[in-house]
Protein backbone atom coordinates (compact mmCIF):
# COMPACT_ATOMS: atom_id res chain seq x y z
CA UNK A 1 0.00 0.00 0.00
CA UNK A 2 1.45 3.36 -0.88
CA UNK A 3 2.41 5.85 1.64
CA UNK A 4 -0.30 8.42 2.94
CA UNK A 5 0.17 11.92 4.37
CA UNK A 6 -2.02 14.05 6.63
CA UNK A 7 -1.44 17.49 6.46
CA UNK A 8 -3.51 20.34 9.13
CA UNK A 9 -3.78 23.29 6.89
CA UNK A 10 -6.22 25.09 9.24
CA UNK A 11 -6.71 24.66 12.46
CA UNK A 12 -7.14 26.88 16.12
CA UNK A 13 -3.34 27.27 16.64
CA UNK A 14 -0.44 27.71 14.31
CA UNK A 15 2.32 25.14 14.72
CA UNK A 16 5.94 26.26 14.67
CA UNK A 17 6.25 26.51 10.99
CA UNK A 18 7.08 29.69 9.95
CA UNK A 19 4.57 31.82 8.05
CA UNK A 20 2.16 29.55 9.29
CA UNK A 21 -1.55 31.17 11.28
CA UNK A 22 -4.07 30.31 13.28
CA UNK A 23 -7.88 30.84 12.74
CA UNK A 24 -10.74 29.12 14.77
CA UNK A 25 -11.79 26.69 12.26
CA UNK A 26 -10.64 23.57 10.35
CA UNK A 27 -8.95 21.93 7.17
CA UNK A 28 -7.14 19.00 6.27
CA UNK A 29 -5.56 17.68 3.14
CA UNK A 30 -5.34 13.85 2.67
CA UNK A 31 -2.41 12.82 0.28
CA UNK A 32 -3.18 9.16 -1.06
CA UNK A 33 -3.36 7.12 -4.37
CA UNK A 34 -1.57 10.01 -6.39
CA UNK A 35 -4.87 12.00 -5.52
CA UNK A 36 -5.47 14.84 -3.33
CA UNK A 37 -8.68 15.23 -0.52
CA UNK A 38 -9.31 18.08 1.44
CA UNK A 39 -11.27 17.86 4.52
CA UNK A 40 -13.07 21.01 4.93
CA UNK A 41 -11.71 24.65 4.71
CA UNK A 42 -11.48 26.57 7.63
CA UNK A 43 -13.08 29.75 8.23
CA UNK A 44 -11.57 31.52 4.88
CA UNK A 45 -8.56 32.98 7.24
CA UNK A 46 -5.82 31.08 6.50
CA UNK A 47 -6.65 28.59 3.38
CA UNK A 48 -4.52 30.24 0.66
CA UNK A 49 -2.27 31.53 2.95
CA UNK A 50 -1.02 28.13 4.62
CA UNK A 51 -1.43 26.05 1.56
CA UNK A 52 1.26 28.24 0.36
CA UNK A 53 4.06 28.07 3.23
CA UNK A 54 3.10 24.37 2.92
CA UNK A 55 3.32 23.96 -0.90
CA UNK A 56 0.09 23.05 -1.25
CA UNK A 57 -1.42 23.45 -4.92
CA UNK A 58 -5.27 24.64 -4.23
CA UNK A 59 -5.91 24.82 -8.17
CA UNK A 60 -5.36 20.81 -7.83
CA UNK A 61 -7.57 19.61 -5.68
CA UNK A 62 -10.83 17.92 -7.42
CA UNK A 63 -12.12 16.68 -4.29
CA UNK A 64 -13.18 18.26 -1.19
CA UNK A 65 -15.40 16.39 1.78
CA UNK A 66 -17.26 18.52 3.88
CA UNK A 67 -17.50 17.08 7.75
CA UNK A 68 -20.72 19.85 8.68
CA UNK A 69 -21.97 22.86 7.13
CA UNK A 70 -20.66 25.43 9.65
CA UNK A 71 -18.79 28.53 8.85
CA UNK A 72 -15.19 27.10 10.09
CA UNK A 73 -15.45 24.39 8.23
CA UNK A 74 -16.55 25.93 4.94
CA UNK A 75 -15.56 29.22 4.22
CA UNK A 76 -12.77 28.72 2.60
CA UNK A 77 -14.52 27.43 0.07
CA UNK A 78 -14.02 30.98 -1.38
CA UNK A 79 -10.47 30.42 -2.08
CA UNK A 80 -11.76 27.77 -4.06
CA UNK A 81 -13.66 30.03 -6.74
CA UNK A 82 -13.54 30.26 -9.59
CA UNK A 83 -12.81 27.19 -11.19
CA UNK A 84 -12.97 25.69 -14.52
CA UNK A 85 -12.36 22.09 -13.29
CA UNK A 86 -15.27 20.08 -11.98
CA UNK A 87 -14.45 19.54 -8.23
CA UNK A 88 -15.96 16.78 -6.56
CA UNK A 89 -18.13 18.00 -2.96
CA UNK A 90 -18.77 14.96 -0.61
CA UNK A 91 -21.15 15.61 2.36
CA UNK A 92 -24.64 15.21 4.11
CA UNK A 93 -27.20 16.68 2.37
CA UNK A 94 -28.36 18.73 5.09
CA UNK A 95 -25.09 20.69 5.39
CA UNK A 96 -27.16 23.80 3.55
CA UNK A 97 -29.84 24.22 6.30
CA UNK A 98 -29.49 27.30 8.26
CA UNK A 99 -27.38 27.01 11.63
CA UNK A 100 -27.13 29.10 14.38
CA UNK A 101 -25.36 29.39 17.99
CA UNK A 102 -27.01 31.05 20.68
CA UNK A 103 -23.81 31.89 22.75
CA UNK A 104 -25.75 32.45 26.43
CA UNK A 105 -28.81 31.86 28.35
CA UNK A 106 -29.52 35.44 28.42
CA UNK A 107 -29.31 36.05 24.93
CA UNK A 108 -32.78 33.93 23.73
CA UNK A 109 -32.78 36.77 21.39
CA UNK A 110 -29.51 36.91 19.91
CA UNK A 111 -28.98 33.83 17.37
CA UNK A 112 -25.85 34.09 15.36
CA UNK A 113 -26.03 32.54 12.17
CA UNK A 114 -23.09 29.87 12.08
CA UNK A 115 -24.08 28.03 8.79
CA UNK A 116 -22.34 28.05 4.98
CA UNK A 117 -22.55 31.46 3.47
CA UNK A 118 -22.68 29.94 0.11
CA UNK A 119 -25.82 28.37 -1.70
CA UNK A 120 -25.56 24.99 -3.40
CA UNK A 121 -26.41 26.80 -6.86
CA UNK A 122 -23.48 29.49 -6.19
CA UNK A 123 -20.86 26.64 -5.55
CA UNK A 124 -22.14 24.68 -8.42
CA UNK A 125 -21.75 27.77 -10.41
CA UNK A 126 -18.71 29.17 -9.44
CA UNK A 127 -16.64 26.61 -8.03
CA UNK A 128 -18.00 23.75 -10.67
CA UNK A 129 -19.17 22.00 -7.51
CA UNK A 130 -20.43 18.19 -8.50
CA UNK A 131 -22.32 17.29 -5.27
CA UNK A 132 -22.11 13.60 -3.77
CA UNK A 133 -24.96 13.59 -0.89
CA UNK A 134 -24.63 10.26 1.45
CA UNK A 135 -26.55 9.63 4.39
CA UNK A 136 -25.32 6.44 4.72
CA UNK A 137 -21.58 5.12 4.94
CA UNK A 138 -19.24 5.62 1.62
CA UNK A 139 -16.60 4.75 -0.38
CA UNK A 140 -15.36 7.81 -1.91
CA UNK A 141 -12.31 6.61 -3.22
CA UNK A 142 -9.52 4.00 -2.85
CA UNK A 143 -9.29 2.98 1.32
CA UNK A 144 -11.10 5.93 1.96
CA UNK A 145 -14.46 6.04 3.54
CA UNK A 146 -17.36 8.83 4.55
CA UNK A 147 -18.91 8.10 7.51
CA UNK A 148 -22.59 9.00 6.77
CA UNK A 149 -24.90 9.41 9.66
CA UNK A 150 -23.54 8.53 13.10
CA UNK A 151 -25.66 6.67 14.93
CA UNK A 152 -25.85 8.84 18.68
CA UNK A 153 -25.88 5.55 21.10
CA UNK A 154 -23.47 6.58 23.64
CA UNK A 155 -24.75 7.57 27.29
CA UNK A 156 -22.07 9.70 28.23
CA UNK A 157 -21.73 12.10 24.48
CA UNK A 158 -24.94 14.11 23.99
CA UNK A 159 -25.81 17.17 22.09
CA UNK A 160 -24.23 20.88 21.86
CA UNK A 161 -27.46 22.91 23.22
CA UNK A 162 -26.07 25.64 22.04
CA UNK A 163 -26.62 24.73 18.17
CA UNK A 164 -30.17 25.44 16.70
CA UNK A 165 -31.72 25.39 13.20
CA UNK A 166 -34.31 27.76 11.81
CA UNK A 167 -37.43 26.66 10.92
CA UNK A 168 -39.73 28.76 10.18
CA UNK A 169 -39.46 31.79 11.80
CA UNK A 170 -38.49 29.28 15.47
CA UNK A 171 -35.24 27.73 16.03
CA UNK A 172 -34.99 23.98 17.27
CA UNK A 173 -31.90 22.40 18.31
CA UNK A 174 -29.61 21.17 15.05
CA UNK A 175 -29.73 17.35 15.04
CA UNK A 176 -26.88 18.05 13.32
CA UNK A 177 -27.15 15.00 11.10
CA UNK A 178 -24.66 16.06 8.87
CA UNK A 179 -21.82 15.46 10.81
CA UNK A 180 -19.46 13.22 9.19
CA UNK A 181 -15.93 11.65 9.26
CA UNK A 182 -13.41 9.93 7.36
CA UNK A 183 -11.71 6.26 8.07
CA UNK A 184 -8.77 6.30 5.98
CA UNK A 185 -7.07 2.56 4.87
CA UNK A 186 -3.01 3.01 5.37
CA UNK A 187 0.17 1.04 6.08
CA UNK A 188 -0.04 1.47 9.39
CA UNK A 189 -3.38 0.67 10.18
CA UNK A 190 -6.88 2.20 9.70
CA UNK A 191 -7.25 6.09 10.91
CA UNK A 192 -9.89 8.08 11.53
CA UNK A 193 -10.32 11.43 10.33
CA UNK A 194 -12.78 14.74 12.02
CA UNK A 195 -13.61 17.60 11.65
CA UNK A 196 -15.83 18.16 14.73
CA UNK A 197 -17.01 15.23 15.81
CA UNK A 198 -20.21 16.90 16.59
CA UNK A 199 -21.49 12.56 17.13
CA UNK A 200 -19.34 12.37 19.74
CA UNK A 201 -15.67 10.77 18.89
CA UNK A 202 -16.53 7.65 20.65
CA UNK A 203 -19.79 7.23 18.51
CA UNK A 204 -17.93 7.53 15.60
CA UNK A 205 -15.22 5.08 16.04
CA UNK A 206 -18.17 2.45 16.98
CA UNK A 207 -19.58 3.53 13.99
CA UNK A 208 -16.55 2.75 11.85
CA UNK A 209 -16.00 -0.32 13.95
CA UNK A 210 -19.28 -1.45 13.30
CA UNK A 211 -19.20 -0.52 9.36
CA UNK A 212 -15.67 -2.08 8.83
CA UNK A 213 -15.08 -4.91 11.44
CA UNK A 214 -12.36 -2.77 12.67
CA UNK A 215 -11.37 -3.82 16.25
CA UNK A 216 -8.53 -1.48 16.68
CA UNK A 217 -7.77 1.99 14.62
CA UNK A 218 -4.27 3.02 14.67
CA UNK A 219 -4.47 7.16 14.69
CA UNK A 220 -7.92 9.34 15.44
CA UNK A 221 -6.93 12.93 13.97
CA UNK A 222 -8.97 16.12 14.02
CA UNK A 223 -11.83 17.52 16.12
CA UNK A 224 -12.74 15.98 19.00
CA UNK A 225 -15.55 18.28 20.60
CA UNK A 226 -14.11 17.13 23.89
CA UNK A 227 -14.14 21.40 24.45
CA UNK A 228 -18.01 21.03 25.40
CA UNK A 229 -18.30 18.27 27.62
CA UNK A 230 -21.47 16.88 28.34
CA UNK A 231 -20.55 15.41 31.54
CA UNK A 232 -17.90 14.86 34.19
CA UNK A 233 -17.25 11.65 33.17
CA UNK A 234 -17.44 11.77 29.34
CA UNK A 235 -13.81 12.59 29.00
CA UNK A 236 -12.62 9.81 30.95
CA UNK A 237 -14.94 7.58 28.80
CA UNK A 238 -13.66 8.88 26.10
CA UNK A 239 -9.73 8.09 26.66
CA UNK A 240 -10.75 4.50 27.71
CA UNK A 241 -12.31 4.16 23.94
CA UNK A 242 -9.29 5.48 22.56
CA UNK A 243 -7.14 2.71 24.63
CA UNK A 244 -10.09 0.22 24.27
CA UNK A 245 -9.41 1.02 19.98
CA UNK A 246 -5.80 0.51 21.08
CA UNK A 247 -4.75 3.77 18.99
CA UNK A 248 -1.24 4.72 18.38
CA UNK A 249 -1.51 7.97 17.67
CA UNK A 250 -4.30 10.74 19.16
CA UNK A 251 -3.83 13.51 17.60
CA UNK A 252 -6.01 16.62 18.17
CA UNK A 253 -7.62 19.49 17.05
CA UNK A 254 -9.90 22.27 16.76
CA UNK A 255 -12.70 21.53 19.23
CA UNK A 256 -11.02 19.76 21.74
CA UNK A 257 -10.31 22.24 24.01
CA UNK A 258 -7.26 23.40 26.01
CA UNK A 259 -8.51 21.14 29.09
CA UNK A 260 -9.15 17.81 27.40
CA UNK A 261 -5.84 17.81 25.32
CA UNK A 262 -3.77 18.65 28.30
CA UNK A 263 -5.44 15.51 29.84
CA UNK A 264 -4.94 13.70 26.83
CA UNK A 265 -1.28 14.67 26.44
CA UNK A 266 -0.99 13.51 30.33
CA UNK A 267 -2.30 10.31 30.16
CA UNK A 268 -1.10 9.35 26.31
CA UNK A 269 2.19 10.59 26.05
CA UNK A 270 4.20 9.67 23.40
CA UNK A 271 0.88 8.34 21.64
CA UNK A 272 -0.38 11.94 21.77
CA UNK A 273 0.44 15.01 19.48
CA UNK A 274 -1.38 18.43 19.35
CA UNK A 275 -2.79 18.48 15.24
CA UNK A 276 -1.78 22.42 14.63
CA UNK A 277 -1.92 24.19 11.82
CA UNK A 278 1.31 22.89 9.55
CA UNK A 279 1.38 19.67 11.35
CA UNK A 280 1.79 16.29 9.20
CA UNK A 281 1.87 12.59 9.32
CA UNK A 282 2.89 9.96 7.09
CA UNK A 283 1.45 6.51 7.71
Amino acid sequence: MEKTKITIVCENRASEKMGIMGEHGFCALIEKNKEQILLDTGQGLCLKANAHVLDIDLAGIRKIVLSHGHFDHTGGLADLMPRNEKTEVWAHPDIFSPKYVRRGVEDKDKESFIGIRFSQEQLEADMNAQFHFKKEFSAISDDIFFSGEIPRKTNFEGSDTRLLVKQGQSFIPDPLLDDASLLIETASGPVILAGCAHSGIVNVMNHFSQKTGYTSFHAVIGGTHLGFLNSDQQLEKTMDAFEHYNLKLIAVSHCTGNEAAAACHNRFKNRFAFANAGWSMEF
